[in-house]
């Protein structure tokens, strides 16, 4: 029984045709097939694409896209960042090994995340993730083509796969179902719905950059669907104390 579970690639806000094509291409060589895009900077029909693709057209018809990456992490559970430098927000980072421990596990939806080719991914990206996954590059020349991004993680996960394959399965998974994204940022929206009535985030220069810093607590935490209905929960009494 193969209970290894193949992730959701998510390419945000991609600027290059071609590079979504080739990304494809390199994401069926290594039997990747399920993507995504956000927003990306030209039409999904681009006659740019599917040259690059090489064959792999069956990827670039299947893409679903949506308007932000809060919407195309719903159905996740876990989402990991991809990154070549440093930031201000501190992460968890992810080896190839542990993210390979990860989808071995079926009660998780797992998705990994690809920034756009000038920039990378944002603060308000890396906050929604879980972990980081860094690409150990040249210091001195650390800049990777997107497609060779998703090559290098689409071929990690294939080795993963085959280990496992090879190892079967011996006991079952310890890991927890941990709670979906789109219950994850909900409760980020009551929270900072709260906060905002009590004026905490009264210095507005502040505001984006501490509700960074809140995601990133609680994505820390691991939390389940439980956990949150807890929180909210202590929200809720929080709210009537208040007013009594």
């Amino acid at each position: 029984m193969d209970s290894f579970k193949i992730p959701e690639f998510i390419l945000v806000n991609t600027q290059i045709p071609e590079n979504l094509g080739a990304s494809a291409r390199v994401m069926l060589n290594f039997g990747q097939k399920n993507l995504k895009t956000v927003c990306p900077e030209f039409d999904l029909k681009n006659e740019k694409i599917l040259p690059l693709a090489a064959g792999a057209d069956k990827v670039i018809y299947n893409i679903k896209n949506y308007p932000t990456l809060q919407k195309a992490v719903e159905n996740l559970n876990i989402v990991i960042g991809t990154t070549n430098r440093i930031r201000s927000i501190k992460k968890k980072q992810i080896s190839f090994a542990n993210l390979n421990r990860l989808l071995t596990d079926n009660k998780n939806n797992i998705g990994i995340i690809f920034g756009p080719e000038k920039s990378g991914l944002n603060n308000d990206d890396i906050s929604i993730c879980d972990f980081v996954l860094e690409i150990n590059t040249n210091n001195s020349f650390s800049s990777l083509n997107l497609s060779h991004a998703v090559a290098i993680v689409s071929y990690e996960i294939m080795k993963g796969k085959e280990k496992n394959n090879k190892k079967g399965i011996k006991k079952k998974s310890k890991i927890t179902e941990l709670a979906s994204k789109k219950e994850l940022l909900n409760f980020f929206s009551i929270l900072e719905n709260n906060l905002s009535e009590t004026y905490f985030f009264n210095v507005k220069e502040r505001e984006k950059i501490l509700k960074q810093k809140i995601k990133n607590i609680f994505n820390k935490l691991e939390l389940t669907s439980n956990d949150l209905q807890t929180l909210l929960g202590i929200i809720k009494s929080l709210r009537k104390t208040s007013k009594k």
